[in-house]
């Protein structure tokens, strides 16, 4: 499995609901590491260019997360870059050794997907507003990931919440969201190591959470079935 990082470039990671939500939930599904950007800098004054590029190199998928002001990420997420990132002609050792890693987003934004697009208030997708980071990865020859968005978080029901961390845990470990068949494979994988009893059910919610986990089965295997048949054809 890839190794991930993740790091959060918020000026108070602790009184954001949509990143405590988001840290809470990495933390308790995987094993993806958070670096809180704007907590290092205050403790420390600066950033060890030396020991933070040691470290990004350890990981396999590197994730930007951030809340998105005026069109793009808070200016700590900047200095960090502008500090760490060193180009081919200053450090092409470092550069070679970031190719083929994986670099994704994941933001959050205080309005309607619907708003991100062509006819939409802004005129504009989210993968051209942040398009820059694409380019960063093109340069260093990673492997771009689809953006993972959250909009709107405080208006979200709980069920969606539910929803919200699970792909979110799918995206740090898979590196993707979208895919319906890795999502619904991912989400079975977790669900394995949760037994009913665990979740403290009664007798009549024990039978319909073991019918849900057997649905969830059976329409993958489906969607797995549809995929072999278009491969073939």
């Amino acid at each position: 499995m890839s190794k991930t990082i993740v790091y959060v470039a918020h000026p108070d990671v602790a009184t954001s609901s949509s990143q405590q939500f988001l840290l809470s939930s990495g933390k308790h599904i995987t094993e993806a590491t958070y670096v809180d950007l704007q907590s290092e800098f205050d403790q420390n004054g600066l950033f060890n260019v030396e020991s933070e590029q040691a470290r990004l190199l350890e990981y396999d998928r590197i994730i930007f997360q951030f809340h998105l002001y005026w069109y793009q990420a808070p200016a700590i997420m900047k200095l960090w870059l502008d500090t760490v990132i060193e180009d081919r002609q200053t450090n092409d050792r470092f550069a070679r050794q970031l190719a083929h890693k994986e670099l994704g987003l994941a933001v959050v934004a205080g309005v309607k997907e619907s708003q991100y697009q062509a006819g939409g208030r802004e005129k504009r997708t989210l993968s051209e507003v942040l398009s820059p980071y694409e380019s960063l990865a093109n340069y260093f020859n990673m492997t771009y990931l689809p953006i993972f968005s959250v909009h709107q978080f405080a208006y979200m029901s709980e069920p969606e919440k539910m929803e919200l961390m699970y792909q979110y845990a799918c995206y740090l470990e898979e590196g993707t969201h979208l895919s319906y068949l890795t999502y619904q494979r991912y989400l079975l994988e977790k669900l394995e190591t949760i037994e009913a009893e665990q979740l403290n059910l009664s007798a009549e919610n024990e039978i319909l959470f073991d019918l849900w986990k057997q649905t969830l089965e059976d329409q993958a295997d489906e969607v797995s079935e549809l995929f072999t048949l278009t491969d073939r054809w």
